[in-house]
Protein backbone atom coordinates (compact mmCIF):
# COMPACT_ATOMS: atom_id res chain seq x y z
CA UNK A 1 0.00 0.00 0.00
CA UNK A 2 1.21 3.48 -0.83
CA UNK A 3 -0.26 6.64 0.65
CA UNK A 4 0.76 10.22 -0.14
CA UNK A 5 -0.19 13.39 1.75
CA UNK A 6 0.70 16.97 0.82
CA UNK A 7 -0.79 18.69 3.87
CA UNK A 8 1.65 19.40 6.70
CA UNK A 9 0.43 19.26 10.31
CA UNK A 10 2.27 20.11 13.53
CA UNK A 11 1.92 19.97 17.31
CA UNK A 12 -0.82 22.46 18.33
CA UNK A 13 -1.15 23.33 14.66
CA UNK A 14 -3.94 23.69 12.13
CA UNK A 15 -7.16 21.82 12.80
CA UNK A 16 -7.87 18.65 10.83
CA UNK A 17 -11.14 16.77 10.69
CA UNK A 18 -10.70 13.83 13.08
CA UNK A 19 -13.99 11.89 13.33
CA UNK A 20 -14.56 10.47 16.81
CA UNK A 21 -11.37 11.98 18.30
CA UNK A 22 -11.12 13.96 21.52
CA UNK A 23 -11.39 17.68 20.74
CA UNK A 24 -8.09 18.43 22.53
CA UNK A 25 -6.24 16.97 19.53
CA UNK A 26 -6.09 19.43 16.63
CA UNK A 27 -4.70 17.05 14.01
CA UNK A 28 -3.27 13.52 13.72
CA UNK A 29 0.34 14.64 14.29
CA UNK A 30 -0.80 16.59 17.34
CA UNK A 31 -2.60 13.45 18.60
CA UNK A 32 0.48 11.23 18.31
CA UNK A 33 2.85 13.72 19.92
CA UNK A 34 0.46 14.58 22.75
CA UNK A 35 -0.45 11.05 23.78
CA UNK A 36 3.25 10.13 23.75
CA UNK A 37 4.02 13.01 26.08
CA UNK A 38 1.01 12.27 28.30
CA UNK A 39 1.85 8.58 28.71
CA UNK A 40 5.64 8.70 28.91
CA UNK A 41 6.56 12.19 30.14
CA UNK A 42 3.56 12.91 32.39
CA UNK A 43 3.17 9.22 33.42
CA UNK A 44 -0.58 9.41 32.72
CA UNK A 45 -1.02 5.64 32.28
CA UNK A 46 -4.80 6.00 32.14
CA UNK A 47 -4.40 7.69 28.73
CA UNK A 48 -3.48 4.25 27.32
CA UNK A 49 -7.03 3.05 28.02
CA UNK A 50 -8.40 6.14 26.24
CA UNK A 51 -6.20 5.77 23.16
CA UNK A 52 -5.51 2.03 22.71
CA UNK A 53 -8.27 -0.36 21.69
CA UNK A 54 -9.02 -3.16 24.12
CA UNK A 55 -8.30 -5.83 21.50
CA UNK A 56 -5.49 -4.16 19.56
CA UNK A 57 -2.60 -6.14 18.08
CA UNK A 58 1.03 -5.00 18.44
CA UNK A 59 3.50 -6.55 15.98
CA UNK A 60 6.91 -6.61 17.68
CA UNK A 61 9.77 -8.54 16.12
CA UNK A 62 8.59 -12.03 15.20
CA UNK A 63 5.69 -12.01 17.67
CA UNK A 64 2.23 -10.49 17.94
CA UNK A 65 1.13 -9.03 21.28
CA UNK A 66 -2.58 -8.99 21.99
CA UNK A 67 -4.62 -6.51 24.03
CA UNK A 68 -4.34 -3.18 25.80
CA UNK A 69 -3.36 -4.77 29.12
CA UNK A 70 -0.10 -5.96 27.56
CA UNK A 71 0.61 -2.38 26.48
CA UNK A 72 -0.03 -1.13 30.02
CA UNK A 73 2.17 -3.85 31.50
CA UNK A 74 5.04 -3.12 29.12
CA UNK A 75 4.79 0.63 29.73
CA UNK A 76 4.87 0.24 33.51
CA UNK A 77 7.86 -2.10 33.35
CA UNK A 78 9.79 0.30 31.13
CA UNK A 79 9.00 3.27 33.36
CA UNK A 80 10.11 1.37 36.45
CA UNK A 81 13.42 0.54 34.74
CA UNK A 82 13.94 4.02 33.26
CA UNK A 83 11.87 6.47 35.35
CA UNK A 84 13.57 9.58 33.91
CA UNK A 85 13.05 8.61 30.27
CA UNK A 86 12.80 11.63 27.98
CA UNK A 87 11.57 11.22 24.43
CA UNK A 88 12.38 13.43 21.46
CA UNK A 89 9.75 13.12 18.76
CA UNK A 90 11.87 13.33 15.60
CA UNK A 91 9.16 12.81 12.98
CA UNK A 92 5.54 11.80 12.48
CA UNK A 93 4.83 10.64 8.92
CA UNK A 94 1.07 10.24 8.46
CA UNK A 95 -1.73 9.45 6.06
CA UNK A 96 -5.51 9.34 6.00
CA UNK A 97 -7.10 5.99 5.22
CA UNK A 98 -10.57 5.24 3.88
CA UNK A 99 -11.95 8.54 5.17
CA UNK A 100 -12.26 7.68 8.86
CA UNK A 101 -8.94 6.11 9.88
CA UNK A 102 -5.38 7.40 10.02
CA UNK A 103 -1.90 5.96 9.86
CA UNK A 104 1.21 7.32 11.56
CA UNK A 105 4.89 6.40 11.63
CA UNK A 106 6.43 8.04 14.69
CA UNK A 107 10.22 8.16 15.13
CA UNK A 108 11.45 8.75 18.70
CA UNK A 109 14.90 9.19 20.21
CA UNK A 110 14.91 8.35 23.95
CA UNK A 111 17.40 9.27 26.68
CA UNK A 112 17.14 7.55 30.06
CA UNK A 113 19.00 6.31 33.12
CA UNK A 114 18.65 2.70 34.24
CA UNK A 115 17.78 3.07 37.92
CA UNK A 116 15.39 0.13 38.16
CA UNK A 117 15.51 -3.59 37.49
CA UNK A 118 15.23 -4.77 33.88
CA UNK A 119 14.69 -8.20 32.34
CA UNK A 120 18.48 -8.43 32.13
CA UNK A 121 19.33 -7.78 35.76
CA UNK A 122 19.54 -5.23 38.54
CA UNK A 123 19.83 -1.52 37.87
CA UNK A 124 23.13 -0.53 36.29
CA UNK A 125 22.93 3.23 36.71
CA UNK A 126 23.98 3.54 33.06
CA UNK A 127 22.80 6.39 30.87
CA UNK A 128 21.35 5.11 27.58
CA UNK A 129 20.09 6.42 24.26
CA UNK A 130 17.96 4.41 21.84
CA UNK A 131 15.65 4.94 18.89
CA UNK A 132 12.11 3.61 18.37
CA UNK A 133 9.68 3.79 15.47
CA UNK A 134 6.00 2.99 16.05
CA UNK A 135 3.61 2.64 13.12
CA UNK A 136 -0.04 2.92 14.17
CA UNK A 137 -3.50 2.61 12.67
CA UNK A 138 -5.84 4.98 14.52
CA UNK A 139 -9.60 5.24 14.35
CA UNK A 140 -11.99 7.25 16.54
CA UNK A 141 -9.28 8.21 19.05
CA UNK A 142 -8.09 4.59 19.39
CA UNK A 143 -4.94 2.88 18.15
CA UNK A 144 -6.23 -0.41 16.77
CA UNK A 145 -2.99 -1.86 15.38
CA UNK A 146 0.69 -1.08 15.91
CA UNK A 147 4.05 -2.16 14.48
CA UNK A 148 6.77 -1.48 17.06
CA UNK A 149 10.50 -1.47 16.28
CA UNK A 150 13.09 -0.54 18.92
CA UNK A 151 16.87 -0.78 18.85
CA UNK A 152 17.04 -3.21 21.77
CA UNK A 153 20.46 -4.47 20.67
CA UNK A 154 21.96 -1.03 21.27
CA UNK A 155 20.04 -0.64 24.53
CA UNK A 156 21.32 -3.93 25.97
CA UNK A 157 24.89 -3.20 24.92
CA UNK A 158 24.77 0.20 26.62
CA UNK A 159 23.56 -1.44 29.84
CA UNK A 160 26.72 -3.55 29.77
CA UNK A 161 25.17 -6.93 28.96
CA UNK A 162 26.20 -9.41 26.25
CA UNK A 163 23.25 -9.54 23.78
CA UNK A 164 23.97 -13.13 22.71
CA UNK A 165 24.11 -14.40 26.29
CA UNK A 166 20.94 -12.49 27.11
CA UNK A 167 19.23 -13.94 24.03
CA UNK A 168 20.13 -17.46 25.17
CA UNK A 169 18.27 -16.79 28.45
CA UNK A 170 15.28 -15.14 26.76
CA UNK A 171 12.54 -17.76 26.41
CA UNK A 172 9.96 -15.84 24.39
CA UNK A 173 10.44 -18.07 21.31
CA UNK A 174 10.89 -21.44 23.01
CA UNK A 175 7.33 -22.60 22.49
CA UNK A 176 6.19 -20.10 19.86
CA UNK A 177 7.03 -19.93 16.18
CA UNK A 178 7.44 -16.43 14.76
CA UNK A 179 4.25 -15.22 13.10
CA UNK A 180 3.95 -15.68 9.38
CA UNK A 181 3.80 -12.74 7.00
CA UNK A 182 2.29 -12.60 3.54
CA UNK A 183 3.31 -10.58 0.47
CA UNK A 184 1.41 -7.35 -0.16
CA UNK A 185 0.93 -5.51 -3.44
CA UNK A 186 1.98 -1.87 -3.33
CA UNK A 187 0.38 -1.02 -6.64
CA UNK A 188 1.55 0.83 -9.76
CA UNK A 189 3.72 3.91 -9.38
CA UNK A 190 4.78 6.91 -11.37
CA UNK A 191 8.43 6.35 -12.28
CA UNK A 192 9.32 9.81 -10.97
CA UNK A 193 7.58 9.47 -7.62
CA UNK A 194 9.65 9.24 -4.40
CA UNK A 195 7.72 6.09 -3.46
CA UNK A 196 8.95 4.46 -6.67
CA UNK A 197 12.55 5.28 -5.65
CA UNK A 198 12.08 3.40 -2.37
CA UNK A 199 10.30 0.49 -4.03
CA UNK A 200 13.13 0.14 -6.55
CA UNK A 201 15.70 0.37 -3.74
CA UNK A 202 14.08 -2.55 -1.94
CA UNK A 203 13.72 -4.59 -5.11
CA UNK A 204 17.25 -4.13 -6.44
CA UNK A 205 19.24 -3.88 -3.21
CA UNK A 206 17.29 -5.78 -0.54
CA UNK A 207 15.56 -8.45 -2.65
CA UNK A 208 17.85 -8.93 -5.65
CA UNK A 209 20.96 -8.26 -3.53
CA UNK A 210 22.49 -6.01 -6.17
CA UNK A 211 24.02 -4.11 -3.30
CA UNK A 212 26.60 -2.43 -5.51
CA UNK A 213 23.72 -0.43 -7.06
CA UNK A 214 23.02 1.34 -3.80
CA UNK A 215 24.81 4.54 -4.84
CA UNK A 216 22.19 5.17 -7.53
CA UNK A 217 19.58 5.85 -4.84
CA UNK A 218 21.51 8.28 -2.61
CA UNK A 219 22.99 11.75 -2.93
CA UNK A 220 26.77 11.69 -2.67
CA UNK A 221 26.64 13.46 0.73
CA UNK A 222 23.70 11.45 2.10
CA UNK A 223 23.70 10.37 5.75
CA UNK A 224 22.23 7.03 6.88
CA UNK A 225 21.51 6.55 10.58
CA UNK A 226 21.74 2.86 11.43
CA UNK A 227 21.14 0.87 14.60
CA UNK A 228 23.55 1.14 17.55
CA UNK A 229 23.73 4.91 16.92
CA UNK A 230 26.06 4.48 13.93
CA UNK A 231 26.02 6.81 10.94
CA UNK A 232 27.08 5.91 7.41
CA UNK A 233 27.60 7.46 4.02
CA UNK A 234 26.40 5.62 0.93
CA UNK A 235 29.73 3.86 0.48
CA UNK A 236 30.17 2.37 3.94
CA UNK A 237 26.44 1.76 4.25
CA UNK A 238 26.81 -0.58 1.29
CA UNK A 239 29.31 -2.65 3.30
CA UNK A 240 27.10 -2.55 6.41
CA UNK A 241 24.01 -3.71 4.50
CA UNK A 242 25.99 -6.52 2.88
CA UNK A 243 27.17 -7.65 6.34
CA UNK A 244 23.54 -7.93 7.48
CA UNK A 245 21.96 -9.49 4.37
CA UNK A 246 24.79 -11.96 3.76
CA UNK A 247 23.86 -13.79 6.99
CA UNK A 248 20.68 -15.09 5.37
CA UNK A 249 19.63 -17.41 2.57
CA UNK A 250 16.23 -18.35 1.16
CA UNK A 251 15.20 -14.83 2.02
CA UNK A 252 12.00 -13.07 1.07
CA UNK A 253 11.86 -9.30 1.53
CA UNK A 254 8.33 -7.94 1.80
CA UNK A 255 7.79 -4.20 1.51
CA UNK A 256 4.46 -3.85 3.29
CA UNK A 257 3.78 -0.14 3.10
CA UNK A 258 5.11 3.24 1.97
CA UNK A 259 3.79 6.50 3.41
CA UNK A 260 4.79 9.78 1.76
CA UNK A 261 4.53 13.33 3.14
CA UNK A 262 5.50 16.30 0.95
CA UNK A 263 7.31 19.02 2.90
CA UNK A 264 8.96 22.20 1.59
CA UNK A 265 10.19 20.80 -1.70
CA UNK A 266 11.27 17.51 -0.12
CA UNK A 267 9.48 14.25 0.58
CA UNK A 268 9.52 12.46 3.92
CA UNK A 269 8.79 8.74 3.63
CA UNK A 270 8.20 5.79 5.94
CA UNK A 271 8.71 2.26 4.61
CA UNK A 272 7.66 -0.77 6.66
CA UNK A 273 9.24 -4.06 5.65
CA UNK A 274 9.77 -7.67 6.71
CA UNK A 275 12.61 -10.08 5.98
CA UNK A 276 11.80 -13.83 6.14
CA UNK A 277 14.94 -15.92 5.84
CA UNK A 278 17.15 -18.72 7.08
CA UNK A 279 20.13 -17.80 9.25
CA UNK A 280 22.63 -19.89 7.30
CA UNK A 281 25.84 -17.85 7.28
CA UNK A 282 28.06 -16.21 9.87
CA UNK A 283 28.54 -12.47 10.22
CA UNK A 284 26.44 -9.78 11.87
CA UNK A 285 24.28 -12.29 13.82
CA UNK A 286 27.05 -14.72 14.76
CA UNK A 287 27.53 -18.43 14.11
CA UNK A 288 24.97 -19.74 11.58
CA UNK A 289 22.13 -21.56 13.29
CA UNK A 290 19.97 -22.76 10.39
CA UNK A 291 16.96 -21.14 12.13
CA UNK A 292 14.14 -19.49 10.24
CA UNK A 293 13.78 -15.88 11.33
CA UNK A 294 11.45 -12.93 10.91
CA UNK A 295 13.14 -9.52 10.87
CA UNK A 296 10.81 -6.51 10.96
CA UNK A 297 12.07 -3.07 10.05
CA UNK A 298 10.85 0.47 9.51
CA UNK A 299 12.94 2.97 7.57
CA UNK A 300 12.42 6.72 7.34
CA UNK A 301 13.76 8.73 4.40
CA UNK A 302 14.10 12.30 3.24
CA UNK A 303 14.11 12.44 -0.57
CA UNK A 304 15.09 15.48 -2.61
CA UNK A 305 15.64 15.72 -6.37
CA UNK A 306 14.84 12.00 -6.77
CA UNK A 307 17.58 10.84 -4.39
CA UNK A 308 17.76 10.02 -0.68
CA UNK A 309 19.54 12.69 1.35
CA UNK A 310 18.93 11.20 4.80
CA UNK A 311 17.74 7.85 6.12
CA UNK A 312 16.96 6.23 9.46
CA UNK A 313 17.11 2.41 9.21
CA UNK A 314 15.69 0.66 12.27
CA UNK A 315 15.26 -3.01 13.17
CA UNK A 316 15.47 -5.04 16.39
CA UNK A 317 18.68 -7.04 16.14
CA UNK A 318 18.20 -8.43 19.64
CA UNK A 319 14.88 -9.99 18.66
CA UNK A 320 16.66 -11.80 15.82
CA UNK A 321 19.27 -13.08 18.29
CA UNK A 322 16.43 -14.39 20.45
CA UNK A 323 14.98 -16.30 17.50
CA UNK A 324 18.39 -17.69 16.61
CA UNK A 325 19.34 -18.74 20.15
CA UNK A 326 16.05 -20.19 21.43
CA UNK A 327 15.63 -23.93 22.01
CA UNK A 328 12.76 -24.39 19.58
CA UNK A 329 13.67 -26.85 16.86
Amino acid sequence: MIYTETKEYRLNGENQELPGFDQKYSNIVDYILKITEEIWEQRAIWVIYDTYAKDLVVHAGGLDIQGVEEVVKSTLLTLSSFPDRKMLGEAVIWSEEFGDAFYSSHRILSHATNTGKTAHGTATGKRVEFRTIADCVIKSNMIIEEWLVRDNLHLIEQLGFDPVEEAKKDNRYEAIKPVDVSPSKLGDLDSESPANLIQQLFQRVYSDRTISDIGAFYHTDAVIHGIRNKDYNASNFERHLFEILSCFTKEKVILERITVNKKNGEHELAARWVLKAQHARGGFFGIPSGKQIILRGINHYIVKDSRIIEEWMLFDGYDVLCQINNERS
